[in-house]
């Protein structure tokens, strides 16, 4: 069963067709206000090139909203520059896209909500939104030069109130220190280039499951919140800020009030949500409607996996066995993704799999066994490798250094098991792991 949903998803994934502009597309550019929750430009490498992409696309409007005073003189103290070399065509971003010179004409808002909580700062930039669709942008999320005249044909369909898009990683370069001996800067490149793929695979597993669910029956796990486009309407409104803000989890009326208010999950909250109130979701997968991000560093990645196992455990459950929308909606979503993704524990399932085929007449009356079992190690393999291709075939060195005959992802497949065991024994951690806040 596990491999036949590979096979049925896989079809699908080839099924798939983006939303493309027709008379019908009456959305454009000015009529989106883009909102970034942000802890401020320190620490954060991509910040100019978000900052860039984002204005670069041309939006009536962009609202940060920091969690602290500091994030906000940072943030009010690194505009200026990044917009004169914009209007120069001089920033990292568009040189690295060769991009010609633009002028910046939105609008650049600054909030402070004063608080170091997504859910809230989303909330309090709200009352800014003012055009028909409102995009929520990670603070490190850099957008494709016309990530929004790709994205916006989607909302064409009148039904659809909610668009996801294609992820990607910004493959770290590899770096020489000459204060380091030549093994030393060969374990440390070996170092950051493994936990930068295994983030960028992370993502791209993503993007495979996204594509093939929403041609398959319009479902979707979940719209990242990397970056996410909703119309303004669905989100305009008391009810959905009342509830946005005070979601608990295992909440049993008086008697047991549950974990919460949740600090993260915002996305997975804003997908049934949607749903629930009779929208449509509609994934734009295209290099035009892509956005890049930087991921994949330790120990820092090790608290986003922690974070993100914890959602499934969390979210999926509500949507299956709470909202209970999903059922009738997106039934192929439900038995390809929702139910898998809490049950998949690879360390256990693969070496189980392995023992009952030794078990079988198949194994038994074999003249070859070992190699017949040793076929299956491999077919096992392979299956690993099906929604990975986009990234190893891309950087093709990564599939040697980090798959085959290296087997680092693998192995570290294996090992998530174990983290994500644990997470489904601390699934009440509705804090954010993965980033220092006050």
């Amino acid at each position: 069963m596990r491999y036949y949903r590979t096979v049925v998803n896989l079809y699908y994934w080839f099924q798939y067709e983006p939303a493309l502009p027709n008379v019908n597309s009456k959305l454009r550019s000015e009529d989106c206000t883009v909102i970034s929750a942000t802890v401020g430009p320190k620490d954060n490498e991509v910040f100019d090139q978000m900052v860039s992409s984002i204005l670069f696309n041309k939006p009536s409007r962009l609202v940060f909203s920091t969690n602290t005073s500091t994030a906000t003189i940072q943030v009010e103290e690194a505009l200026p520059a990044i917009v004169s070399a914009l209007e120069l065509g001089k920033s990292t971003y568009q040189r690295e896209n060769r991009l010609h010179a633009t002028e910046v004409s939105t609008e650049i808002l600054v909030l402070c909500a004063d608080i170091s909580n997504k859910r809230r700062q989303v909330v309090h930039a709200l009352k800014a939104a003012k055009t028909a669709i409102t995009v929520m942008a990670d603070d490190t999320a850099i957008w494709s030069p016309h990530f929004l005249k790709a994205s916006l044909p989607a909302f064409a369909d009148e039904k659809v109130g909610f668009v996801g898009t294609k992820k990607w990683v910004k493959r770290e370069p590899r770096t020489y220190d000459p204060r380091k001996s030549w093994l030393a800067n060969l374990w440390s490149n070996y170092w950051t280039g493994f936990w930068n793929t295994i983030g960028a695979l992370y993502l791209i597993r993503h993007n495979f499951e996204i594509r093939a669910t929403n041609a398959a029956d319009g479902g979707v796990f979940c719209v990242s919140g990397r970056t996410s486009l909703i119309r303004t309407c669905i989100i305009d409104n008391d009810r959905f800020q009342r509830n946005f803000l005070n979601e608990f989890v295992l909440r049993l009326g008086e008697r047991f009030c549950g974990w919460g208010p949740v600090v993260a999950d915002d996305d997975n909250f804003l997908t049934r949500y949607i749903i629930t109130e009779g929208w449509d979701v509609k994934i734009q997968y295209s290099d035009d409607s892509t956005i890049t991000t930087s991921l994949g560093k330790y120990p820092k990645f090790l608290g986003q996996c922690l974070r993100w196992s914890r959602t499934t455990f969390r979210q999926n459950p509500i949507a299956l066995f709470v909202d209970r929308t999903i059922w009738w909606k997106w039934p192929i979503t439900v038995w390809t993704t929702y139910f898998p993704w809490m049950l998949n524990f690879a360390l256990f399932w693969d070496p189980l799999m392995l023992l009952l085929f030794s078990h079988t007449q198949l194994y038994a009356a074999s003249e070859h066994p070992k190699l017949l079992l040793a076929g299956f190690v491999g077919f096992i393999w392979t299956t690993k490798l099906v929604k990975t291709v986009p990234w190893f075939w891309k950087h093709p060195i990564d599939f040697w250094l980090y798959f085959f005959p290296i087997p680092a992802y693998p192995l570290f497949a294996y090992g998530h098991s174990v983290l994500k065991l644990w997470t489904l024994l601390t699934f009440w951690d509705v804090s954010w792991a993965g980033r220092k806040l006050p």
